[in-house]
């Protein structure tokens, strides 16, 4: 029965092969497409809140930096933003002559705020004050033109009774000249009404004087009365220009200061996973433009990279089978993967830590192949696997006698 079993052994390994090649170690990388994502200034870790192959959304947080200064930064020009708003709202509204202070939705919506309400409070009050205190200096001249207007309509009245008083004393006094010149008037009669004449002359020229001076100073009030409302039009055309120009400043600096906040949160820019995370230490510091870490997009074609020593580049050649075991999965679960290879760098390379000297060759896993992955597990960059570069065959029977021809071997080269 044994030599039975021993035959059959002998006949199945003799007829039998199995590939033979060159093995490697491998990982799993994405051909392309990858974000890096780079801090654009020196920044501090806050905490970091992903790891190495970790699946995340687009927008996802991902790693936080201090953000102090950044918001102090943007509270004070916010700050400033706020208050040239408002103050341009009653600039405006000043320069307009409106009764009611009219503010921007983007403030108005934002009267909870602490802040923005002390700076519409403000505002407010000084718009009202400064409405009260022109009003009052308005009303004030008005009256006085009012009353001049008055004491120049009864100084009017009073010319026009005296001219109808000299028309009348005028008549008068041709009459009783007349008779004085027949003898029937006595001279005296003459000169008190030739002296009521000049008196009602006296008291006519005087009213005109006081007319013309009064007109003279109404005319001074309404200048006075123009002068307040050019001047009050004038401050809020300036205060308005000045408001302008201080947010065409501001605006700039206040975006700039939001981005640089903002980028206080990296976060995802697309759905994928996260890959060369170069940042481990909450409170490390971060150069800008220092590369923090890769989002490989999902979907994005994947490749595993094998590195070989230099004595086998000459046997590998582009289009050769190969056989991918991916060493990060649970190897009950896992079968080998169909590929062959697609690239073989023309350069060597150098491992940096030991001095190791190397090939890369990228292996493309054949679509069907995806299949033999268990339910719900992908690949992803970064996972490790063991790659077998098919050069030949081989049958068993060789595999098993091999170490004994090459112990003879050596032994015959001896001799």
């Amino acid at each position: 029965m044994i030599a039975v079993f021993v035959v059959g052994l002998g006949l199945w390994a003799s007829f039998n092969s199995l590939a033979s090649g060159i093995t490697a170690g491998a990982a799993v990388r994405a051909d392309s497409q990858r974000k890096t994502l780079r801090h654009k200034e020196t920044g501090i870790v806050k905490q970091i809140l992903v790891k190495e192959g970790q699946q995340v959304r687009a927008g996802q947080p991902l790693l936080l930096f201090n953000d102090v200064e950044a918001r102090a930064a943007v509270d004070v020009l916010q700050n400033q933003y706020d208050t040239l708003l408002a103050q341009n709202a009653r600039y405006t509204a000043e320069a307009l002559g409106r009764t009611s202070l009219e503010l921007p939705p983007e403030l108005t919506a934002r009267m909870g705020e602490a802040g923005v309400a002390t700076i519409i409070r403000d505002q407010q009050f000084l718009f009202t004050t400064r409405q009260q205190l022109f009003q009052s200096q308005s009303a004030v001249l008005m009256q006085r033109i009012e009353q001049q207007e008055t004491q120049i309509q009864g100084a009017q009245a009073q010319l026009d009774s005296i001219v109808e008083q000299q028309r009348l004393t005028e008549e008068e006094l041709s009459g009783y000249r007349k008779l004085n010149e027949q003898g029937f008037a006595p001279k005296t009669l003459i000169l008190r009404y030739e002296r009521s004449l000049a008196e009602l002359g006296g008291r006519r020229g005087q009213l005109n004087a006081d007319i013309a001076r009064l007109r003279q100073q109404m005319g001074e009030t309404r200048l006075q009365l123009a002068s307040l409302r050019n001047e009050r039009a004038t401050q809020s055309a300036e205060g308005l220009r000045d408001s302008q120009t201080k947010l065409s400043d501001v605006i700039p600096r206040l975006t700039t200061a939001r981005q640089t906040l903002a980028s206080t949160v990296v976060r995802a820019p697309v759905d994928g996973y996260v890959f060369n995370l170069t940042q481990f230490t909450v409170g490390g510091v971060v150069g800008g433009g220092e590369v923090m870490m890769d989002v490989v997009p999902t979907g994005t074609p994947l490749t595993v990279t094998a590195t070989i020593k230099p004595e086998d580049v000459d046997e590998v050649r582009v289009g050769m089978p190969a056989k991918v075991k991916l060493t990060g999965l649970n190897q009950r679960f896992s079968d080998s993967l169909d590929a062959e290879v697609s690239v073989v760098s023309a350069d060597r390379f150098t491992d940096e830590k030991n001095g190791t000297a190397y090939y890369k060759v990228d292996l493309r896993i054949l679509p069907t192949e995806l299949r033999k992955l268990k339910k719900g597990v992908e690949l992803t960059p970064g996972m490790p696997a063991q790659a077998l570069i098919v050069t030949g065959e081989r049958s068993v029977m060789s595999y098993l006698i091999s170490p004994i021809t090459e112990t003879l071997e050596d032994a015959f080269r001896e001799q």
